[in-house]
Order: C-alpha cells, then sequence, then structure tokens
C-alpha cells in the first residue's frame, strides 16, 4: 500500500482499492440508463463491458447466527483494457476499483471523481445511504516467523477489538463524526504459498453529501484516515519487512 509521503513501500503489496456508494433504490436508473453508462466509461478508456445479473447480496452480521440475504438489482461492470481498473453502476450503487499494480491515491482519486460523474449525470440521486472505501494488502513474511508478532497491532484509540481465532483479529475505531474504520488482519499459512498477513482496512460513512466538492472533501477525509489507521495497525516486526521507496 501506498502510505504516505514519508512512507511508501514495495511491501506490502496492495490486492484491491475499493470505493462505494449506495444510493436508495432509483426508479430513474433502467435499461436505458446501463446502455448509456457502457456507452460513455467505452469513451472514457472502460469499453470491457460485464453486465452482472440480478442476484442476492450477502451481509454477516454479529448479533445473529445467519447471514442475511437481500436482492439487488442488476449492474454493469466497465472495465478497463488493462484489466486493473472497473467502475461498477446499478440503481443504488456506484462503485470504482482499482487492482495491483496500485499506482497511489492520485491516481485512483480521479478515477472515483471521473466515473461518479458519468453515473451522477445519468442517476441524478438525491441523497447517498452509505460511503466505503476499502484497502487490501498482503504482507509477506518467511515460514519462521509465523508467530502472532505478525498480527494487527492495536493502538489505544480503538473503541473496538476481537480475537476471532488463532489466525485473525479485528479492531474498530469510532470517530467523532461518527465515521468508523474497521481494521482486520489474518494469516494466510496455506501450503505451496508464501507465508502472509491479509490486512483490510475498511472507511465507512453513513449519509455522506453528494454535492462534489463537499464528497471529494470527505473521501480525502477517508484516505488520509485509512493510511493513519494503516501505519498505527502494522506491527514493528512487519515494518522491518517493508522496503521504503
Amino acid at each position: 500500500m501506498v502510505s504516505s509521503k514519508k512512507n511508501s513501500y514495495q511491501n506490502p503489496a496492495l490486492i484491491e482499492a475499493v470505493f462505494e456508494l449506495r444510493f436508495p433504490a432509483n426508479p430513474r436508473w433502467g435499461m436505458g440508463s446501463v446502455v448509456k453508462f457502457a456507452n460513455l466509461a467505452s469513451a472514457e478508456g472502460y469499453p470491457e463491458v460485464v453486465d452482472s445479473a440480478d442476484g442476492f447480496q450477502i451481509n454477516f452480521t454479529t448479533n445473529k447466527n445467519k447471514p442475511e440475504f437481500r436482492p439487488v438489482s442488476r449492474r454493469i461492470q466497465t472495465w478497463n483494457k488493462e484489466g486493473n481498473e472497473l467502475w461498477q453502476a446499478s440503481a443504488e450503487l456506484f462503485a470504482a476499483n482499482r487492482r495491483a499494480p496500485y499506482a497511489g491515491w492520485n491516481e485512483f482519486r480521479p478515477h472515483i471523481l471521473k466515473g461518479f460523474q458519468l453515473y451522477q449525470n445519468l442517476a441524478k440521486h438525491k441523497k447517498a445511504n452509505h460511503l466505503s472505501l476499502q484497502y487490501v494488502n498482503r504482507i509477506e513474511f518467511d515460514k519462521q516467523d509465523t508467530a502472532g508478532s505478525f498480527l494487527i497491532f492495536m493502538p489505544p484509540e480503538i473503541s473496538y477489538a476481537d480475537v476471532i481465532n488463532a489466525q485473525t483479529c479485528n479492531s474498530q475505531q469510532t470517530f467523532k463524526d461518527g465515521d468508523t474504520i474497521t481494521v482486520t488482519a489474518g494469516l494466510n499459512l496455506m501450503d505451496g504459498e508464501k507465508p502472509a498477513m491479509i490486512l483490510n482496512l475498511t472507511y465507512t460513512s453513513p449519509s455522506p453529501p453528494l454535492k462534489m466538492e463537499e464528497l471529494m472533501k470527505k473521501i480525502d477525509i477517508a484516505h488520509r484516515r485509512i493510511i493513519d489507521a494503516f501505519e498505527k495497525s502494522i506491527t514493528d516486526k512487519q515494518r522491518e519487512r517493508m522496503v521504503k521507496v
């Protein structure tokens, strides 16, 4: 993950960065909108189209034994030719993804902005229910270093922490403005693969603004807080493994 101007690392490698905005279902969004979005995305350099079928979203909750299944509307995915950037759009969702190699926030941010402008010009949502920004990182290490010292470091300001099992732990921090960041760390010790820790940082914000200037300020705040959480969540031993650039 590209961390900050002072600390940028070759290792860990960012697996994927994901931005999402969720909305109340919009009756304006129909098949005509899907076609228009695909054409506009193609003109912007995202010509590879995948039309996902109607399906269900699975929500895992901590207070119930069974996951919740919620129907979701058909969404369209438009990829760039390299296959590492995409936009997703539906009646209730806009998402922008960037897969490895990650070129940094200065490239991912415009990708989010451009895609959302195309989407919002068609959808014309009045409000948003939910914003999320997620970074998934992979920190590799040697087989002899499989002790818990490679798991997450718990900073003092977190509001919730839970050791899920011997190889996975989770922490959460809630900010004064009501936004939340969740950090999940899990060891991947599968045979045949180099041992690694998967570090997932997810920032969520309820009812984000939709005016472009205010929205981008909110996204920038989310990114800064994710960077801060990343720096606070890695252990000294993990940091020793990282090559600064």
